[in-house]
């Protein structure tokens, strides 16, 4: 067979197989449907996980778990018998079915049973609400699971699952050598802007770059870069997506389900024995051992994204274990990544109550080679080449604006790293994404040497301020993104890394944020009524533009609350009012639980004039208390060797698969 050097498309897939020859494998589009009874399991009785279209690198390690349901969809019947036995196949191309067992060089797994319930409709999921009697449906499950598999040469194979006469499903992989870049980087820079679409990017230039006759005296920084593509963002059972399985597609080149990190979520209730799928940083320790890695994020460092490089688990939430997996990884997996830098907030996970029982990881942090770092002050004193570890404070570090212009707004928040409970984490006192990205490169330069480092980058609370529409300091978190991006080429330029770097610039998700026209802030304050409030409004040509400046040239305005400012939203959310002022005495909370439990305006909202600005009403199923993601692609800058592969219209999954190519990490003869 013809050794494929390029990412196929479905239909090219198709093609192949049929021309091939005989085979049983039909390509079904997803069903329609909001309650399936488990993502990415098309067949009424038969799952096989990976799901059908996975692909893979050749040598690339994935865990392999079938599994058979039994259950009737009338809940008054008694649940049926599970299954006692089944047949998993494996063919390579047209070849023989074998023995997943023997095929894989593998012991047969012990089966597994459990049961679990689905809720197969929104009136099962609402019962109580709607004041209905309806159940969910039971499932009984019998399943098999197949621990750290590889295929070892590029090409298609097939998956089948027997589970009576006539009765069988299969799902169909595909393992490629990916197109190879007209030159190989050295280095990796991945910046995430969570939860970033146009809308916002657009917006931040609005914010931090002057216009003249409406023409702009320069872009934001990483929009100078050599290619721009856009990314389609979809979980692997459903139109949205969260932060976890979003940047693991990323980081494994696998579509997963929401919440799901680096792994495909199986029915079982054990949130750590889901089928895993091998992250481009543990192939890194595998393929290239001398490369340095590095994660920075302004979230809690066990939070979705940055967890995405590091760990494997079907529930985000479990932050205390995923702090342990930090250092000691996966049980029967690969070796733990164990990163050269670690920087970012989620303190409470190291030492005390919250961690895992009780744990000090303080302790096994500098028994495994890491000094250590609590402030920003002594971020920037470091200057040595071991492993750097530095948290700043417990849950998420502040946003730019509590760290650089209300910094008493954090006074009392006893969220001091040493875990006592009794010291505060002052905004003053916590770096920002510049500082630890920059302290990072330096790092990484000295422990990677001519091996070079792969670093990820996350500006965090893009997304945690859209999600409570606190729009200015998401954009002010996103321009101090931008600004770390110049920089970052800056820094690279100085140290004679550029050349030989890729730099990535994008998010894992979109907001359906927008601007639509601009403010009269004060007019708006004013207002006696809802007319009045509406005539604030400025739209085409009575838009105009906004009173954002920055003299001091330090690439962020130098006044956030102009006469005029911009008119933004987003498409969903809670009842909340909206005046688009900034909240000066916190980060904004729009919406609140009244004592009935229905999702109501915050009457202390400043941004929504205290109720007295324009009532947005509720567009959320219950409980939702803050806005969703949305299902718009993303962009993607790229700069430097391997940036000509990232242009265009590609899938989340695919830049794993171009980051490998552009590191050599393709080569599977390479361990």
């Amino acid at each position: 067979m013809v050794l494929i050097r390029t990412f196929l498309s479905l239909a090219t897939l198709s093609g192949i197989a049929l021309a091939a020859g005989k085979h049983d494998y039909k390509l079904t589009p997803d069903p329609e449907g909001q309650y399936p009874r488990l993502g990415a399991c098309p067949d009424k009785h038969a799952c096989i996980f990976p799901p059908t279209e996975s692909q893979f690198l050749a040598g690339g390690y994935f865990d392999l778990r079938v599994e058979l349901h039994a259950y009737d969809k009338n809940t008054a019947h008694p649940v049926p018998a599970p299954y006692k036995s089944f047949k998993t196949l494996v063919r390579k191309d047209n070849g023989p079915w074998e023995d997943a067992s023997r095929y894989f060089h593998k012991p047969t797994p012990a089966l597994e049973n459990w049961n679990f319930n689905w809720t197969q409709s929104l009136e099962a999921k609402y019962a109580k609400q709607l004041e209905l009697d309806v159940k969910p449906v039971t499932v009984a499950v019998t399943s098999r699971a197949w621990r750290k598999l590889h295929f070892d040469k590029p090409g298609t194979y097939y998956v089948k699952v027997e589970y009576g006469p006539k009765k069988s499903y299969t799902a169909r992989y595909k393992v490629v050598k990916p197109k190879a870049p007209r030159k190989k980087a050295k280095n990796v820079i991945l910046f995430i802007s969570d939860g970033t679409n146009t809308g916002a990017i657009t917006a931040a230039r609005a914010l931090a770059r002057q216009h003249t006759s409406g023409k702009y005296h320069d872009l934001l920084s990483f929009e100078h870069f050599d290619e721009l593509g856009h990314v389609i963002t979809n979980s692997v059972d459903s139109l949205l997506t969260d932060s976890a399985n979003s940047a693991a597609a990323y980081a494994s080149g696998h579509k997963s389900s929401p919440a799901a990190l680096n792994v495909y979520a199986d029915s079982s209730a054990d949130p750590l024995d889901d089928p895993k799928v091998e992250t481009i940083t543990e192939l890194i320790r595998r393929r290239q051992p001398g490369k340095a890695i590095g994660i920075v994020s302004t979230a809690y460092i066990q939070d979705a994204t940055p967890a995405a490089f590091y760990s494997h688990t079907r529930q985000r939430g479990v932050s205390s274990e995923i702090t342990r997996q930090f250092l000691h990884g996966v049980p029967g997996w690969t070796a733990p990544v164990v990163p050269d830098v670690f920087l970012g907030g989620g303190a409470e996970y190291f030492s005390g109550a919250k961690a895992l029982n009780g744990t000090d990881f303080y302790k096994q942090i500098t028994k495994a080679g890491y000094k250590s770092v609590f402030n920003k002050k002594d971020l920037k004193k470091y200057k040595d080449d071991e492993k750097l570890f530095g948290v700043f404070r417990q849950g998420n570090l502040d946003v730019w604006f509590e760290r650089n212009l209300y910094v008493n707004n954090t006074v009392g928040n006893k969220a001091n790293p040493d875990n006592n409970g009794t010291k505060d984490a002052l905004g003053s006192d916590q770096p920002g994404l510049q500082d630890m990205t920059i302290k990072a490169l330096e790092v990484l330069k000295k422990r990677g040497g001519k091996k070079g480092f792969f670093l990820m980058s996350e500006a965090a609370s893009v997304d945690k301020q859209f999600h409570t529409f606190d729009y200015s300091r998401a954009l002010a978190d996103l321009i101090e993104l931008d600004v770390t991006v110049k920089k970052t080429v800056e820094w690279l330029k100085a140290n004679g890394e550029y050349e030989d770097t890729l730099i990535l610039v994008t998010a894992d998700h979109s907001h359906s944020f927008d601007v639509y026209g601009s403010v009269d802030s004060q007019y708006m304050l004013n207002a006696k009524n809802e007319n009045d409030r509406i005539s604030s409004i400025g739209v085409y040509e009575n838009a105009g533009f906004p009173g954002y400046v920055d003299e001091d040239g330090d690439g962020f305005p130098d006044n956030w609350r102009p006469n005029v400012g911009l008119t933004f939203g987003t498409n969903n959310g809670p009842a909340h009012y909206e005046a688009w002022q900034v909240s000066t005495s916190g980060p904004r909370y729009p919406s609140t639980t009244n004592d009935h439990g229905v999702v109501v305006p915050n009457p202390k909202d400043m941004s929504g004039n205290f109720e007295h600005g324009l009532l947005i009403n509720n567009n959320l199923p219950h409980g939702q208390t803050q806005g969703v993601h949305s299902m718009s692609d993303v962009f993607l800058y790229a700069n430097g060797p391997g940036s000509e592969l990232f242009k265009k219209t590609q899938e989340n999954w695919e830049l794993f698969f171009k980051m490998a190519s552009a590191l050599g990490l393709d080569d599977s003869h390479r361990h």
